[in-house]
């Protein structure tokens, strides 16, 4: 009776900081709408760009990396594949590049996206399907990753545009969007290791 009583209270407990994080990307949702656009209209940008450089001539199936070889066994790779899209791609290249300049983590998106244009546009239909779920659950992971970059870049360089209704210092609003970016980082890792679990299954199982 006592462990459940102890293991419902700590649900609880995740599931309300869980929806906190939901609820702190929610109010970003016109950066976050804004920001999927970007992404998956570069995407298509990309795919179109490919068809006059690059026309499809795609043959065989589709390999791992050598970065993460199949021999280090199913656990080691999903791992490695989560840190190095979390830690690298996301936190270091997306979200700190704002901190930079706030529309950096947009530049690094649309880079992204044109190459995963590009690289799509010369899979054939099974293969392009195999591909998707990967690239929509990794493309989404960085696209919240991005609006954490941008309410990072402009909470020091304007305040008001990421707090309009708060009179807060450049620091205040830094400190405020830093917890703010925590938060979203929440999410972000949760898709991030889903997309690395199915992409680690894709290039096992074909």
């Amino acid at each position: 009776m006592f462990e459940r009583i102890v293991v419902t209270g700590v649900l609880g407990l995740v599931g309300r900081f869980f929806n906190s994080c939901l609820l702190v990307v929610s109010r970003r949702g016109l950066v976050l709408a804004l920001m999927n656009a970007v992404y998956f209209g570069s995407v298509f940008v990309g795919a179109l760009l490919a068809q006059f450089w690059f026309p499809p001539s795609y043959e065989g199936s589709l390999e791992v990396s050598g970065i993460f070889p199949v021999e280090w066994g199913l656990h080691a790779v999903v791992l490695s594949v989560f840190l190095f899209n979390l830690l690298l791609t996301a936190f270091l290249f997306t979200t700190l590049s704002g901190l930079v300049f706030f529309v950096l983590p947009m530049a690094v998106l649309v880079w992204r996206a044109v190459v995963w244009g590009f690289l799509l546009s010369g899979l054939p239909t099974p293969l392009f399907l195999i591909a998707l779920p990967t690239f929509v659950l990794e493309g989404e992971g960085y696209v919240i990753a991005s609006v954490a970059g941008i309410v990072l870049g402009l909470s020091w360089l304007k305040p008001k545009l990421v707090y309009i209704e708060e009179d807060l210092s450049r620091l205040e609003a830094f400190k405020r969007a830093v917890n703010e970016a925590g938060r979203i980082y929440v999410l972000v890792a949760v898709i991030l290791f889903v997309a690395a679990v199915v992409e680690t299954m894709t290039l096992f199982l074909f």
